[in-house]
């Protein structure tokens, strides 16, 4: 089976938002109770696509499961109004991956995590980087992308592996949880079309992917397709939009974090720490 075979096979509902019956409280339909570990754990979590997650409590109301404390919360986080579409991929175990379509049909990117690189958080505005036709970008197709491990804590800040400190925020998201997950760093080197996963971070976090993942960065979404090296370690194209539209020069570090669901990675949240 095919790895998109696999994700389309977890199981998933949909609802409706309306804000007089789903402002506390949102109900999980009862069709859907099969999927459901039996007894509920205590808690879920609502991962969002703009990579944070919520805690949220996971209660049986006659015989119908509910999201309760939490939820409030995620929903005014994520401005939701009447009439929105939500649906839910849940990975069997007590993690929901969140989606919200706007009345007008199309996904919705809201409640984004942003990061902030403290050691830079005093500096003075950098001058004006060259722009796309910038000739360090003349890339050519024999040397790797220089990567390490970068491991992540738990709490909110962040060691990378300069020694400088990023901080994860969600501005006006008081209870947002940010998770640990598996990071690495990479810097520019002259292959800049494809981002290569380093092999020891799959191996030790038992890591598959999505054919197709997203590049998350300040400036919004950009998708990648999987590729393969001749010695099966794992690649991402589309890297090289990345590096440009960051404008990423040659001493700049680049810290990747990959978001997934039950160790299928679908998304790569970017921090960048400019050179000195």
């Amino acid at each position: 089976m095919s790895e998109s075979e696999e994700e389309v096979d977890l199981p998933r509902f949909f609802k409706v938002f309306l804000s007089e019956t789903a402002s506390e409280s949102m109900a999980i339909p009862m069709s859907f109770s099969e999927h459901l570990q039996d007894p509920l754990p205590q808690t879920a979590k609502l991962q969002g696509i703009g990579g944070g997650v919520w805690t949220v409590s996971f209660k049986k109301i006659r015989d119908c499961a509910y999201f309760t404390s939490g939820w409030s919360k995620f929903a005014e986080d994520h401005e939701l109004k009447d009439g929105e579409f939500l649906t839910f991929v849940y990975d069997g175990s007590h993690t929901f991956e969140v989606s919200v379509f706007g009345r007008s049909g199309c996904k919705e990117m809201r409640a984004v995590v942003e990061t902030v690189n403290l050691s830079d958080a005093n500096s003075d505005e950098e001058e004006e980087e060259e722009g796309d036709d910038d000739p360090s970008f003349d890339a050519g197709e024999d040397d790797e992308v220089s990567q390490g491990l970068c491991p992540v804590d738990s709490d909110e800040t962040v060691s990378n592996a300069e020694g400088e400190i990023v901080l994860c925020i969600a501005a006006g998201f008081s209870s947002l949880e940010v998770e640990s997950n598996p990071c690495f760093t990479t810097t520019l080197k002259n292959r800049i079309y494809e981002l290569l996963i380093p092999a020891i971070v799959v191996k030790e976090h038992r890591l598959t992917f999505c054919d197709r993942i997203k590049y998350i960065d300040g400036e919004g979404i950009m998708y990648g397709a999987k590729g393969k090296w001749s010695d099966d370690r794992i690649c991402f194209k589309g890297w090289d939009r990345i590096c440009r539209r960051n404008r990423l020069k040659e001493f700049d570090v680049v810290h990747c974090e990959m978001l997934h669901i039950r160790k299928k990675v679908h998304s790569i949240k970017i921090t960048i720490t400019r050179g000195r």
